[in-house]
This record gives structure tokens, C-alpha cells and sequence, in this order.
């Protein structure tokens, strides 16, 4: 039976649902199962984990990287699981936002919101940075003419917040075009490069644990750097509102594009031990740009070019994604008023415009500020940017666990497998990242994050509360507005 997404549903713990009138609407129906899976699949950005992310991996995994994602794979899986069960009872803008108000309470709810702005906020910034250090560079080569990465950034950012305001429909399908065409770029080089048999012939036990780089710790170590690749899986989620049938199409997109793209991390990561050969281990940990090298190696200077311009398209498509999804927690926050009302505000086109203003105008802030500061590349902005960015989302993870067992025991549908056993196998899981991540402590300036982090948390419970001291009712419309489907 054809649903039809017409109205937005007030959930209330004590009473039954009731519908409540709204004149911001988010354009029903615009996408469907590939836009939603494009979504994800996009702000994951596979090429970009193995162009610029593998090499930290390696430097932890070594030889035994495959290995390291197929195991870090199942630990996202975990997550997609939990967000898939969730997204399928209230889909809705909000994602951690709206779940964890659900399941835990409005307090815990707005603190969602409010450490995603960090973590959901930077990867426009730190992609934006390395954006234009990365197609400077790629500029030179092709044309040897230098543009500043200045401007190239600012452009992007533009180009994107021109495509979001226009349509998320027109903004999925670009989403999925370049996707499409990285993969298809990257993937050919593997498959020459599995077929040819590498420098050293083929290296199987990269998919098992043996031979680490820091012994079998460096692939526990590893995991930081996976859930980094990873980030964003659960970004189909933020378009709900907007995909046909969400409560099917939106679980399948989560799971689906996690357990492909783990898979391609896997292969890709692999054809790059065996492109170096075994024994050049060290050659793959130092390369800034790992592709690049095997595509010149074996395919020559002309390829080596396509896999750069791939490089660029996997940027353009993770921007994409992450604009629309803080375009739509923006939104979603605005529109309770757990963040000012004009943030809910739509465009004719029926897209948050003051949220995309709003957004983009910070991300040009951040971008300029930190790439100016430490540079623009994977050892700069965009290191440090990620590193704060997962310090913001892991408290975020871990309460998604929690809500979700406490939700379905509210609702009388609980399964001690589907929300209690998985829900505390994905916390155990998480919570070893948290560890790794700040023991030992970093250097500066990783250093200060934890505490920046720590501050920007205090600021909301501090909101929080005078929220509550000065309307306690107020706090009752966090997270209940959810866009639900009529039967």
C-alpha cells in the first residue's frame, strides 16, 4: 500500500499520539532508497577513508589493515543496527537528537543536539580545508597553475549550499554521480592491480591478524582511525522526513552502505599492500597520497591524474552530504525550539534556508580559520578537525545504546536480542575508542580538544537547565516531534 507522509506526529510518553499543525514541512517523498543509501554512502566517502585516512590505519595495523576494517566493519555494523531499529519506530530529521529525547528524555536529548553541532559541524570545515589543499594541488599538476586553496574552499562551500537550497533530491543525485564515478575509478585500479599480482605476489594473511605493525594492540589502536573512515554512515537518517517509506528505505540504506563500504576498505586497503609489496610496508605508512602512487606505478601518469580527480569527486560528494545532514539537525533543533525558530524556517524550494545560511557561514569561518592556523591537509585542519569532530559523536553513540533499550522497553516491544543483547555488545565496542583516544593523553594541540570538548558540553547544560528554570514545559517538545507515516 502506498504510504503517504502528509502529517507530523507529537509523541507523548503519558498519552497517545496526536497530530499537531506545522507550516515547515520538509519535502515529502524526494528521495527513495538510493538517495537515502547515496546519503550515507556519501558522507562516509569511501575513497576519501582509503585515499587519505588508510595510511593512519596502516601506521597502526600495518600488514594485518584488512583485517583491522573487516573487524572495525562489524563494530558500525553494531551501530547501524541500533540506528536501524530506531529509524524504523521514528523516523525523523533529528537522528541522536530525536532517538536519544525518545529514549532517555528531553535533557539527554538536546545534549545529543548539542555535541552533534561539534561533531556533525566540523567535517564540513575540516573536508572544506582539505578540499582546497587537495585540488590545489591536483590544479598544479594537471595545469601548472597555483590557486590559492583559500578560494577553492569558499567555493565549494558555496557550490554546495547552492545545490542543498535548491533541492535534497538535486543534491542526493549529484551525491550518488560522484560516488559512482570514484568507485568505478578506484575500482578498476584495484582489480588491475589484484590481477597483475602486485610487486610481491599476493599477501592473504593481511586478512587475518598476523604481522601488525605495533603487535596485535596497533589493530585495537587502529579502530580510532576506522570509526574516523566510517563517520557519517548514519547521515540517511537526517533526510527521513524526505525519503519514501523511511521506515524501510532508511535501515536498509544504513546497513547496506556500512557493510559495502567495509568491504571496499578492505579490498582497497589490501591492493595497496600487495601495489607496494609486503615488505614495502613503510613505503604505504609515509605516502600522503598511497593511491595516487599505485595508480602511477601500474597504470602511468594518466591515471594517476583520473585517481586524483576521484579524490576531488569523493570530497565534493562528502561535503554534500555533510551540509545536508547539519542542514537538517539544524532544522530539527530549530523547529522545537531547542535552538531559535528561525532555523526551521524553509525556502520555496521547501529546504531549511536560514539553517543553510547559517551553517555555511560558519563552516567558511572554521575552514579558513583552521586551515590558516595549521594548514589545510590530513596532517592539518583536517587531522586535528577529525580527532575533535569523534570526541563529540562518541558520547552521542554510547547514549544511542542506552536509549534504545530503555525505548523499547517504554513501548512494550522490547526483544532481550534486538535491543538488549546488541545494544550492550555496541556499547562495550565504543567505549574502547574512547579509551585509545585519550590514553595516552595527546600533545598539543589534540591536547585541548578533550577539554574544548568538555567546555562546549558544559555551555549546553548550562542552556539546558535555564531552559527548564524558566519554561519546564518547554522542555516536554524536545525530541517529540517526528514525522510519521499514515497506516
Amino acid at each position: 500500500m502506498e504510504r503517504d507522509y502528509q502529517r507530523i506526529l507529537e509523541i507523548d510518553d503519558s498519552a497517545s499520539a496526536k497530530s499537531v499543525a506545522s507550516d515547515e514541512k520538509l519535502e515529502k517523498n524526494a528521495v527513495g532508497l538510493a538517495g537515502a543509501f547515496g546519503m550515507s554512502l556519501a558522507f562516509v566517502s569511501p575513497t576519501t577513508g582509503v585515499m587519505f585516512i588508510s595510511t593512519l590505519i596502516a601506521s597502526q595495523a600495518g600488514l594485518a589493515s584488512p583485517f583491522a576494517f573487516i573487524v572495525g566493519t562489524l563494530g558500525v555494523l553494531l551501530m547501524a543496527w541500533v540506528l536501524a531499529m530506531f529509524a524504523h519506530e521514528t523516523p525523523a530529521a533529528g537522528t541522536f537528537y530525536t532517538f536519544n529525547s525518545k529514549g532517555i528524555g528531553p535533557r539527554a536529548g538536546f545534549m545529543s543536539g548539542w555535541l552533534l553541532l561539534i561533531a556533525y559541524g566540523l567535517q564540513g570545515p575540516l573536508n572544506a580545508a582539505l578540499f582546497g589543499s587537495f585540488s590545489s594541488d591536483v590544479v598544479y599538476t594537471i595545469f601548472q597553475v597555483r590557486i590559492p586553496w583559500e578560494i577553492l574552499s569558499v567555493l565549494v562551500i558555496v557550490f554546495v549550499s547552492w545545490l542543498a537550497y535548491r533541492s535534497v533530491s538535486r543534491s542526493m543525485k549529484a551525491d550518488l554521480l560522484f560516488v559512482c564515478l570514484e568507485v568505478l575509478i578506484v575500482g578498476f585500479l584495484v582489480v588491475w592491480v589484484l590481477v597483475k599480482g602486485g610487486a610481491q605476489g599476493q599477501h592473504f594473511s593481511s586478512f587475518t591478524p598476523a604481522n601488525p605493525l605495533h603487535g596485535f594492540s596497533g589493530i585495537g589502536l587502529s579502530f580510532v582511525f576506522i570509526l574516523f573512515a566510517f563517520f557519517g554512515f548514519e547521515s540517511s537518517i537526517t533526510i527521513s522526513e524526505e525519503t519514501k517509506n523511511p521506515r524501510r528505505n532508511v535501515p536498509i540504506a544504513l546497513i547496506l552502505s556500512v557493510a559495502l563500504t567495509g568491504i571496499y576498505f578492505a579490498i582497497t586497503t589490501y591492493a595497496i599492500i600487495v601495489g607496494y609489496g609486503p615488505s614495502h610496508i613503510q613505503d604505504f605508512v609515509h605516502s600522503a597520497a598511497p593511491l595516487s602512487d599505485i595508480a602511477n606505478r601500474y597504470l602511468g601518469h594518466g591515471y594517476q591524474i583520473a585517481v586524483d580527480l576521484a579524490g576531488v569527486s569523493a570530497l565534493v560528494a562528502v561535503l554534500i552530504a555533510a551540509h545536508t545532514a547539519n542542514f537538517r539537525v539544524l532544522f530539527a533543533m530549530g523547529r522545537e525550539g531547542a535552538l531559535p525558530n528561525a532555523l526551521a524556517r524553509l525556502s520555496k524550494h521547501h529546504t531549511p534556508k536560514n539553517a543553510i545560511v547559517v551553517y555555511s557561514l560558519f563552516s567558511i569561518v572554521v575552514t579558513l580559520v583552521a586551515g590558516l592556523a595549521w594548514g589545510p591537509g590530513v596532517t592539518g585542519a583536517f587531522g586535528y578537525l577529525g580527532f575533535w569532530s569523534s570526541l563529540g559523536v562518541m558520547p552521542v553513540y554510547l547514549m544511542v545504546c542506552i536509549a534504545l533499550w530503555r525505548f523499547a522497553r517504554m513501548t512494550g516491544r522490547f526483544s532481550w536480542f534486538k535491543h538488549g543483547l546488541v545494544p550492550f555488545v555496541t556499547l562495550i565496542f565504543y567505549i574502547f575508542p574512547i579509551v585509545t583516544s585519550l590514553y595516552p593523553y595527546p600533545g598539543m594541540p589534540l591536547a585541548a580538544m578533550p577539554w574544548l570538548t568538555l567546555l562546549f558540553a558544559l555551555i549546553g547544560f548550562a542552556i539546558i537547565y535555564t531552559m527548564g528554570r524558566r519554561n519546564p514545559h518547554h522542555l516536554d517538545k524536545i525530541g517529540k516531534t517526528v514525522f510519521l507515516e499514515d497506516k
